[in-house]
């Protein structure tokens, strides 16, 4: 069995193939959270041990799902100098800061950038892994990664460091598109109500439960998203006239849009012919969309006090950054050839369209598409509740002209969301686009490290209401916010811009 929701398939079917000989590895997520493992060799899967982790639930003590967000780790920068060995332990120690901090966290996720690839020998890129890991490993948590356009590069191979991560029992990291050009972290994770605690439940109640004509543990109360985003360099391939590393496309593959699009109408099928609501679900991709970029550029833009976070990066980099538009070799089956393509990508264009039928696909599961978290710019923390308008196909250094909404959004969010259905209160409603908080010491910037919290409450899914906040190295809460019905008219306190060094005193026992 793979991470793969069946629609219809019983939750507790699914769960009993797995959990036994996960269970010996793993402590009790909500009774042991914290406490250390020191013999982390026995959370490695090997040949005949297929275990999965048990399906994820909300909690069964407060209905709460707790997500830690760690982005732009950037392990092995620089690993031939001191200070790439320091960098590396700067951003452990910054990961094991916030979860000792974040206690009740239920899932860690690692939205891309874990590894500088183009710092990396062949021969030793993935074993960064087992490093980046470890902190979620002593504690007996789980994550999922997105991958990010370090984390391919002539000496890091995409797949090796899935395989490679795919080792430890702990890892929910899933591959559900088999296109080549696809990437690779393309899944998706069902999160079950917390009265399917699975083995948080004691006997009694777990039998009741499974013979309550009732229960809901068939059909899951949210639904996590993970994209490729792919970008980099491919993996041992050259251009061939020029003989330079060959560069990888920095969007989400088309084929990724259609198995989302497939995916989702499959898993929402069973709800919307009960006329019930469409289960919502949360989003995350390593690069931004242009979104945010068009309103990054709009007047007025990121307002410090009703999009709390740093915004330094501007103009921020999205999707299909430095590629023409039409410059592609997967859309139509057409082959570039060497140095032709070589120009035709990287000269004289800011950014082309390939993003386009992702960001319509997001637009149009609006009505059930609660947020999309992203990376990528590390001088970046803020969130927007985007309207669903996509900017014009050829988006340029102007980006403060006028955008437009794309044909056919309308008329699907529609369908979508059934007559007369809303949020309850008459709030508008959108895709909150956040990126998260930078954690590694490698790569560019000295932002303040630190890492973003997401915090679901089963009970108001309904209200399409996240709570989010940022927690830092140095154990402070920053940008706390609520994404509900009046996020981006609300007013919350401005979120400091601090720095931090390797030379730090907070640093001097590395």
């Amino acid at each position: 069995m793979h991470h793969h929701f069946l629609v219809g398939s019983s939750f507790t079917a699914a769960a009993t193939v797995t959990v036994t000989l996960f269970l010996l590895a793993l402590p009790d997520r909500h009774q042991t959270r914290g406490q250390s493992q020191s013999q982390s060799h026995v959370y490695r899967r090997n040949l005949v041990d297929l275990a999965e982790p048990p399906p994820l639930t909300f909690s069964p003590k407060d209905g709460t799902f707790q997500i830690s967000v760690f982005e732009d780790l950037h392990f092995g920068k620089n690993a031939w100098e001191e200070w790439g060995a320091f960098q590396d332990s700067a951003t452990a120690r910054v990961m094991n800061t916030v979860l000792d901090a974040e206690a009740s966290t239920d899932l860690v996720v690692l939205n891309g950038d874990l590894i500088s690839g183009e710092n990396t020998y062949r021969e030793n890129s993935t074993r960064y892994v087992d490093q980046i890991v470890e902190p979620m490993v002593r504690r007996g948590m789980t994550w999922a990664s997105t991958y990010g356009n370090h984390d391919t590069d002539f000496n890091l191979s995409r797949t090796a460091l899935w395989e490679e991560e795919r080792k430890w029992l702990g890892s929910r990291t899933g591959r559900m598109v088999d296109h080549p050009e696809a990437g690779i972290s393309n899944y998706y994770l069902p999160v079950y109500p917390a009265e399917c605690g699975g083995r948080n439940m004691n006997r009694q109640l777990q039998d009741q439960q499974e013979s309550s004509p009732a229960c809901e543990c068939d059909t899951p109360s949210l639904i996590l998203w993970f994209f490729d985003s792919r970008g980099g360099r491919a993996y041992q391939s050259h251009y061939p006239v020029t003989g330079q590393p060959l560069g990888e496309q920095n969007w989400v593959h088309h084929s990724v849009v259609g198995w989302f699009k497939t995916t989702r109408a499959s898993i929402n099928a069973p709800s919307l012919t009960a006329n019930e609501k469409v289960i919502l679900s949360i989003g995350f991709v390593h690069i931004p969309t242009a979104a945010s970029l068009a309103f990054q550029r709009s007047k007025g833009g990121v307002d410090a006090s009703r999009q709390p976070g740093i915004n330094d990066n501007v103009p921020l980099s999205p999707q299909g950054q430095e590629w023409c538009k039409g410059a592609s070799s997967d859309d139509d089956g057409e082959e570039h050839n060497g140095e032709a393509k070589e120009v035709e990508e990287k000269e004289g264009c800011d950014y082309g369209d390939q993003y386009i039928p992702f960001m319509q696909a997001i637009a149009a599961a609006s009505h059930g598409m609660m947020a999309l978290f992203s990376g990528h710019d590390h001088g970046n923390s803020w969130c927007y509740k985007w309207d669903g308008k996509i900017p014009g196909a050829q988006v340029k250094r102007d980006m403060d002209q006028a955008v437009i909404t794309a044909p056919g959004n309308e008329e699907q969010q529609q369908e979508e969301e059934g007559e007369g259905e809303g949020n309850g209160q008459g709030q508008k409603r959108g895709v909150n686009l956040c990126f998260g908080q930078r954690t590694g010491y490698g790569g560019y910037g000295s932002w303040i490290r630190g890492s973003r919290q997401i915090v679901v409450h089963q009970e108001e899914l309904e209200e399409f209401v996240i709570r989010t906040h940022i927690r830092l190295e140095n154990g402070e809460v920053v940008g706390a916010v609520t994404l509900n019905g009046t996020y981006g008219e609300d007013r919350y306190p401005v979120t400091r811009n601090e720095r931090t060094h390797l030379v730090d005193s907070a640093l001097e026992d590395f």
